[in-house]
């Protein structure tokens, strides 16, 4: 049996990306504010996130992650808050 040669290293993630000062930079996520325009209920899950989005009554407003909010805006009862 033969030896890998140490080719399967420990998985090491890559470095958190630094600003010029050298601190770590941390972006929080992005999120989009959606008002419900439908009657009834409403649940939705976000393709990206996994997360369900439940609106219970029309007007309800609700801030959804930025990468569900594509999704999110095909639906005919969910406008983008301004």
């Amino acid at each position: 049996m033969s030896c890998c040669g140490n080719r399967r290293a420990v998985f090491h993630p890559p470095a958190v990306s630094s600003s010029r000062s050298g601190s770590a930079s941390y972006r929080p996520p992005v999120t989009i504010e959606f008002e419900y325009t439908g009657h009834g209920q409403l649940a939705v899950k976000g393709p990206a996130t996994g997360v369900v989005y439940r609106f219970e009554f029309h007007g309800q407003r609700q801030s959804v992650h930025g990468v569900d909010a594509a999704s999110l805006r095909s639906i005919p009862s969910l406008k983008p808050s301004r």
